[in-house]
């Protein structure tokens, strides 16, 4: 029992010294309110058009085509038109539009015996190419209209892939921010 009496004791003894030090400690302040401001974040958005179409170019053709029903051989080639909208604002910003490779499936001989290729214009956004399949895309006002040419085709050489297929349906093209460099 006097252990607990002498521990209330030195218990309230100490907080007293704590109280009591506490009211002779004194610290001056001042705040004053700055200009009121935000920072945005910007934006970076990719949507394609209802505007799609198939053509058979091979040997100077341009005929449209429905490529669910094309039977490719070796020499054909096929072009996929596309427009594009990027929505791009931001300081410093700059984005690379690819197509994606592994959103074409299929037969892996018949893959790999093909041309594949991207070409990208555009009159609304700073384009510079970086790649076969890469192109840096600028920020401008407004949305920016890009004009994308996909082509796959079979050299006229080609003796693999025969009775293979290659699924275009999932083609995918990727807007990816580029790293701001140091």
């Amino acid at each position: 029992m006097l252990k607990i009496v002498n521990g209330t004791i030195a218990g309230a003894a100490g907080i007293a010294l704590l109280l009591g030090g506490a009211s002779t400690f004194a610290l001056w302040n001042s705040d004053a309110a700055t200009q009121p401001s935000t920072v945005s974040s910007g934006t970076l958005a990719l949507s394609a058009n209802a505007d799609g179409v198939w053509t058979d170019v091979t040997n100077g053709r341009s005929d449209v085509v429905d490529i669910a029903r094309v039977r490719m051989v070796p020499g054909n080639t096929y072009q996929f038109h596309q427009t594009l909208d990027v929505i791009a604002t931001g300081d410093d910003l700059s984005a690379d539009l690819s197509w994606t490779p592994q959103s074409i499936t299929g037969d892996a001989d018949l893959i790999a015996a093909s041309t594949q290729s991207l070409s990208v214009a555009s009159t609304s956004s700073s384009l510079a190419p970086a790649g076969r399949t890469t192109w840096t895309v600028e920020p401008t006002a407004g949305t920016s209209v890009l004009d994308v040419t996909y082509t796959i085709g079979l050299a006229s050489d080609v003796t693999t892939g025969k009775a293979q297929t290659i699924d275009l349906s999932g083609l995918t093209f990727t807007l990816t921010q580029n790293p701001i460099e140091d």
